[in-house]
């Protein structure tokens, strides 16, 4: 008995509609995205994005600074304008949060670390005093409190003063330099290879 062609373009269609079923099943399971809508891990960059601290320069309000990317982008180094002339300069903090990590360390010498909330944190290295010379561990600290002073100190200092700095992000647990994230002041975003960017002026005001 010959089957009509109604029957079986509908059974076409019904094994069609099936298989699209299973292949949207898969790539859901898979953590793919459709519509538009994002995957898990992308919803998740997403949320700590939006919950990014409005970080200032960690420098005195009106003063204007040279940013460095260097070879170890997305931390930045932070000198005076044009430079020299940094040496000693009040390092802050550039927004409130509790110090958690103030120690010397070979590379980075004296070394600043500060939970700002919400997973994310600030590094400060190669300070020129004693990290725990205008902070202890466990203080809690505002966007100008002065956490220390621009240095050369640790073996990555070299000769030349600076300040390192990075903005890290960890869901749980003190982040260290791989979660390191590009650095924002003021909204806008330093990043990128290599890359200068001068006359930046502190909004740490």
């Amino acid at each position: 008995m010959r089957t009509s062609t109604p029957v079986r373009r509908k059974a076409s269609v019904a094994l069609g509609a099936t298989a699209l079923a299973l292949s949207l099943s898969a790539g859901l399971n898979a953590g793919t995205s459709y519509a538009g809508q994002p995957s898990g891990a992308e919803s998740a960059g997403v949320a700590a994005a939006a919950a990014k601290p409005k970080f200032q320069m960690p420098l005195k309000c009106n003063t204007k600074w040279q940013l460095n990317t260097w070879g170890h982008n997305p931390a930045i180094d932070i000198v005076v304008n044009g430079n020299p002339g940094s040496d000693g300069r009040p390092v802050y903090t550039g927004y409130k949060g509790k110090v958690v990590k103030a120690y010397y360390d070979k590379g980075a010498g004296n070394m600043i670390i500060i939970n700002h909330g919400g997973g994310w944190y600030t590094a400060y290295y190669h300070l020129q005093d004693k990290a725990t010379k205008y902070v202890k561990v466990g203080q809690k600290v505002g966007a100008k409190t002065q956490i220390g002073r621009i240095g050369s100190t640790g073996s990555n200092g070299g000769s030349w003063a600076h300040l390192h700095y990075e903005q890290r992000y960890k869901k749980s647990g003190i982040p260290g330099q791989k979660d390191r994230k590009p650095v924002h002041f003021n909204g806008k975003r330093y990043t990128g290879h290599n890359q200068t960017w001068k006359g930046v002026v502190s909004k740490n005001c």
